[in-house]
């Protein structure tokens, strides 16, 4: 339950965090492939094919007898039922669009891919046979928290990332699978977000050269 509790509030103060970091209204393409590769592997999970879920879920024998593949599919098969299967597609759909647009597709791929594979290597450790999107939903949510600190927004938004990457640390002392993702996510989204931040004062100062010389 405590843990629970913790999930709730680290997307919600996320995605409270991020809503407004990039506007858009482009539909953000790897948010979307995702979305509907998860709808569609998960959904035949849990109604005909089961078997899919032994199939591709995160289990540490097979990942030590050589398949490693698993880290990342276990992304789309779900542990946790309908229920979780829905919580967590509602979570990529509006974190995910929130990063994407931040981030860039390109770097988005990259950020879920790192966070889903660490997450899976420290799931090996807490809990060796699982599944589920959470980890890129948790790990995307944890990136825009930092990002809210680190490229300036208003000191309610500021306030709202704090406490999200409160609760990744406390998920991460509880020995939680979501609290290594989260903390891969939020050591990713603030790499990207210094260097957004460097290149944006780069331009800036060059600007005024450029008039002068003009």
């Amino acid at each position: 339950m405590p843990q629970t509790v913790l999930y709730l509030v680290l997307l919600v103060t996320a995605g409270v965090a991020g809503a407004g970091l990039a506007s858009g209204r482009r539909l953000p393409p790897a948010t979307a492939v995702l979305f509907a590769l998860v709808a569609v592997v998960s959904g035949l999970q849990l109604t005909v094919a089961p078997a899919l879920f032994d199939a591709l879920r995160r289990d540490r024998a097979a990942i030590a007898h050589g398949e490693v593949w698993r880290l990342v599919t276990s992304c789309l098969v779900q542990d946790g039922g309908w229920p979780g299967t829905i919580f967590n597609l509602l979570a990529l759909a509006v974190l995910g669009t929130m990063a994407e647009r931040l981030w860039g597709t390109a770097r988005w791929l990259l950020l879920a891919l790192v966070v889903q594979v660490l997450g899976g290597l420290w799931g090996l450790v807490v809990q060796p046979v699982g599944g589920g999107t959470s980890l890129v939903d948790f790990g995307l949510a944890a990136s825009l928290a930092v990002a809210a600190l680190t490229l300036g927004t208003g000191p309610g938004r500021r306030v709202a990332a704090a406490v999200a990457l409160l609760a990744a640390l406390a998920l991460l002392v509880l020995g939680d699978i979501h609290g290594g993702a989260a903390t891969v996510g939020a050591a990713g989204g603030a790499l990207l977000a210094l260097r957004r931040r460097r290149t944006t004062l780069t331009r800036g100062t060059a600007s005024p050269g450029r008039s002068r010389s003009a």
